[in-house]
């Protein structure tokens, strides 16, 4: 894979942004939404990967999303292993389950994989609540120790937020680098057309399937942080109202750029508290399903007015501003 040379100055800006956030403003509840946006983040831009750059309509994402955080939640919380290895076991099963899953509905395409996709997330959902024994039923698996590396423990929304913005910007920048790889032009090539592609020598089936490991094990680091954060977990938070935001967040922020989703995160979680805040009178029980339909009219408005999202918006911007540029250099 190659690597790039330098980091880019907009990488730099952002680092430095989320470092020096705490000092400023050290707030509990900010800090929070943050870690929030982070966690959601990572769904998302695997999600825009999937959608986007390798073309596969697949909407099974937030099951990977809740299966690593069961996983790491139940190993934890009966004590078999130290919370950061059930969060590697989480990956490893999330891996083997989304691979031997992908393997033959990958074979699918369109809106027959969204389909087939959409069935597992019904069906994982479902049976998160039924195995009441075991991860707590639709009551919630309860009892989960706070996430320890080592000997040090996070307890502080301070240390989650740095934990869960290192996890999001290191995955941001491994699939930068992969999309400006072989393997990720290999991806490009098979999204516009998969006979051009095949020609060409790639390994369609099986990059399918890598892309759609990959990003399910992005899905299972990013829940089971999350269930360790809450320290509470239950199967609706990972079911059809999840699967509408994180959507949400890859249409507002758009698929097309990697870092679109992640910008789309920003927005959806920060509008999500912004609704609970001001129509919390209105509407006082505030379920995800009431989230769900907010989003939901916010989709077909952006797809309408803004398709490319804001990244696209952003992009067309710089863009006009060097045509500016360019001409007034020229004069």
């Amino acid at each position: 894979m190659r690597q790039k040379a330098n980091l880019p100055i907009s990488w730099i800006l952002l680092i430095a942004g989320l470092m020096l956030l705490p000092l400023f403003i050290p707030s509990s509840y900010v800090l929070g939404v943050m870690c929030f946006i982070a966690i959601y983040g990572v769904l998302a831009i695997g999600m825009g990967l999937l959608l986007e750059h390798a073309g596969l309509f697949s909407l099974a994402h937030p099951s990977w999303f809740g299966l690593g955080a069961y996983v790491a939640g139940i190993l934890a919380a009966r004590g078999i292993v130290p919370p950061w290895m059930g969060i590697i076991l989480g990956a490893v099963v999330v891996a083997f389950i989304s691979g031997v899953i992908g393997a033959p509905l990958l074979r699918l395409r369109g809106y027959y994989l969204a389909c087939a996709t959409f069935a597992v997330l019904l069906i994982v959902e479902i049976t998160l609540g039924q195995l009441g024994s075991i991860t707590g039923g639709h009551e919630g698996l309860m009892g989960i120790p706070p996430l320890s590396i080592g000997g040090f423990v996070l307890k502080t929304d301070v240390h989650y937020y740095f934990f869960s913005w290192a996890l999001c910007l290191g995955c941001l920048w491994f699939l930068s680098n992969l999309m400006d790889s072989r393997i990720g032009r290999a991806i490009k090539s098979f999204h516009n057309s998969e006979l051009a592609s095949k020609n060409m020598g790639v390994n369609i089936p099986k990059l399918k399937l890598e892309v759609f490991v990959l990003t399910a094990v992005m899905a299972s680091l990013a829940g089971s942080i999350l269930c360790f954060y809450l320290r509470f977990t239950m199967p609706s938070i990972f079911g059809f109202p999840l699967l509408v935001e994180v959507l949400t967040m890859v249409v507002i922020g758009g698929g097309k750029t990697l870092y679109g989703p992640l910008l789309g995160s920003f927005v959806t979680v920060w509008l999500r508290e912004l609704i609970h805040m001001y129509l919390k009178g209105i509407l006082p029980v505030m379920r995800a399903e009431v989230d769900a339909i907010f989003f939901g009219m916010l989709i077909i408005v952006i797809l309408i007015f803004m398709p490319g999202g804001l990244a696209g918006g952003i992009d067309q911007l710089f863009s006009l501003g060097r045509k500016v540029f360019a001409r007034d250099l020229d004069t």
